[in-house]
């Protein structure tokens, strides 16, 4: 049997070397052809549908950097680097800390990890802009539009990931922010790379300035939904209108807190690029919009406690995507694991045996004292991480766990018990490791209203929107006093880090906000070589996250961020 190549593709950041990610589905799909065009895969429904499934799929990919590194195992993975970049998210002991790079912060120039990164993000846009460029809407059959709304939806979320991820913030540490300004890299987010780019434009390809990434990012947004309005997905792993509704909540939320913190990049956005607004509280008024959008839209809603834990056997809590509270993610199956410890749930879950996130090797994942100290006993959430008193005790009727008595026992202190293993297996990897990743959920969207209604309509409209989520489906008792807009964008963020914990959603207000990260203070939990505490009104340096060397040896116009390693030295008592 012949195999055949696909049309040669090469233009991508970096000028990785790509299309490796579908080739096979290609080659299954036309066996016995030596080569293929993309007028052949375009007018082919199997061939569209092997194109489709390498943009979803590529959620899942294992070892994107080339070097089978144990934390480059997809989407889950880098999710799993954005929690322990912040505060709240400690492994108990470091030895089998695969994600280690960004809770030490001392080598994130030229690492591993940074390059995985890079590395992943890049490799996946370019499986989107692979099938964006076969498509040609005014001509193409409505299955195929279709297709171009979600791969379009695939990659405005890429480009919202990467340029936030990217784009360098000041840090209160002069030697960085003045190398920044030196550098002339404010403002600046990562190089576009159009779906018809030739490769001798992607050699000198500028990073873009973010008023020309928000505007590409908003028309790639507004084309899908334009081209999913009557798409009815078959799995919650495809986006729907749902998911680019909650998409745009996200983006118009990041440009109000950015044009209310700084007004003169409204002015540079305003007389670069037109996009619909003129104040931060037009983009305040549109994050109302869209949240309200995607949650009217889905029908979902917020998590019970009985769904939180998992049931009434603790065997579904955080894994998987038939959830209800859940808008979208990905789901995982059992090619997914490629050993017993390099997937999601082997790192994540601490109820099971087969991964490091257990007490066999004691990279369980705990809660910080800082917050879990700030969590009412009022609130049933505060029993998914093991209180300190009760360590070492029988879980009783106060924890859901699937563990045996003997095995919660050896739990430390401020293990949480959140993600489950599939179906509640602990032992067979096979089964209880691919577990759904979480990408969405409906509660983000009360979160996203109720900042906005603060930011843009009063303090009152603010906590007005927070106290009536907290009290109808959290707890009762709760009570937000907040009269000005700091105190409550304080509290609203509190309950946003004990909601989403470990889900990889509050780094991005983290950085959006500026807000510091505090690792080290008297009774920490954080290891020793993690204790770093940036600086108060500033982005945490590690937040700025660096380029790949090799990207700028590969693209002459590329202009890299500060290197942050050791930026802030551990703080010590």
């Amino acid at each position: 049997m012949k195999t055949k190549n696909i049309f040669k593709v090469t233009t991508v950041a970096g000028l990785l070397s790509l299309g490796l990610g579908m080739n096979s589905c290609i080659e299954q799909t036309f066996p016995e052809s030596s080569t293929v065009t993309a007028d052949q895969i375009a007018d082919s429904p199997a061939g569209m549908q092997a194109m489709l499934n390498a943009v979803v799929g590529y959620i899942n990919t294992y070892n994107s950097y080339g070097n089978g590194y144990n934390f480059d195992f997809g989407y889950s993975a880098f999710g799993m680097t954005r929690e322990t970049m912040g505060e709240d998210f400690f492994v108990y002991k470091s030895n089998y800390d695969y994600f280690s790079t960004f809770g030490t912060c001392r080598t994130l120039a030229e690492s591993s990890t940074v390059n995985s990164l890079y590395y992943f993000y890049y490799k996946f846009l370019n499986n989107a802009n692979n099938l964006i460029r076969l498509i040609d809407p005014e001509t193409t059959n409505e299955t195929n539009k279709q297709y171009l709304g979600i791969a379009k939806t695939f990659r405005a979320m890429i480009y919202m990931d990467i340029s936030r991820f990217f784009e360098y913030k000041k840090t209160g540490i002069a030697k960085l922010d003045n190398e920044a300004e030196a550098n002339k890299v404010y403002g600046l987010t990562v190089p576009i790379i159009y779906e018809d780019m030739p490769e001798t434009d992607a050699r000198n390809n500028p990073r873009a300035p973010f008023y020309t990434m928000y505007e590409y990012i908003l028309n790639d947004l507004n084309k899908a939904e334009e081209l999913l309005q009557d798409y009815v997905r078959p799995t919650k792993n495809m986006p729907d209108l749902t998911v680019i509704y909650g998409l745009k909540a996200r983006f118009w939320l990041e440009l109000g807190s950015r044009f209310e913190k700084y007004p003169n990049d409204l002015s540079a956005l305003t007389q670069n690029v037109q996009i619909g607004i003129n104040s931060a509280t037009d983009c305040y008024d549109k994050a109302i919009e869209y949240a309200k959008k995607a949650r009217s839209n889905s029908n979902a809603s917020p998590l019970t406690e009985e769904e939180w834990f998992g049931g009434k056997n603790y065997t579904t809590a955080f894994n998987s995507i038939q959830t209800g509270a859940w808008l979208w993610g990905s789901i995982m199956n059992q090619e997914n694991i490629h050993s017993t410890w390099l997937n999601y749930a082997g790192n994540i879950c601490s109820e099971q045996t087969f991964g490091v996130g257990n007490t066999a090797y004691w990279a369980c994942r705990t809660i910080s004292k800082n917050l879990f100290d700030q969590i009412p006993d009022t609130d049933w959430r505060k029993t998914t991480w093991i209180a300190p008193e009760d360590a070492g005790k029988a879980p009783g009727n106060k924890y859901h766990t699937i563990l045996s008595e003997s095995g919660f026992k050896l739990l430390p202190p401020y293990t949480h018990l959140k993600f489950k293993p599939k179906e509640g297996n602990m032992i067979d990897a096979n089964v209880g490791a691919p577990i759904d990743y979480l990408m969405m959920r409906v509660e983000e969207m009360y979160f996203i209203e109720a900042e906005a209604l603060g930011a843009s309509q009063g303090v009152a409209a603010g906590v007005n929107a927070l106290q009536n989520f907290m009290t109808t489906y959290r707890y009762p008792e709760y009570t937000c006093n907040a009269t000005t807009l700091e105190e409550f964008r304080k509290e609203l963020i509190l309950q946003k880090r004990i909601e989403f914990w470990g889900e990889g959603i509050i780094f991005w207000d983290y950085k959006r906000l500026e807000l510091p990260v505090k690792r080290g203070y008297p009774g920490t939990n954080a290891p020793v070589g993690y204790r770093m505490n940036s600086i108060e009104g500033y982005c945490a340096p590690w937040f700025n996250v660096f380029f790949s060397k090799y990207e700028s040896l590969q693209n002459k116009a590329i202009v890299l961020n500060p290197d942050p390693s050791s930026a802030i030295e551990d703080w010590t008592e």
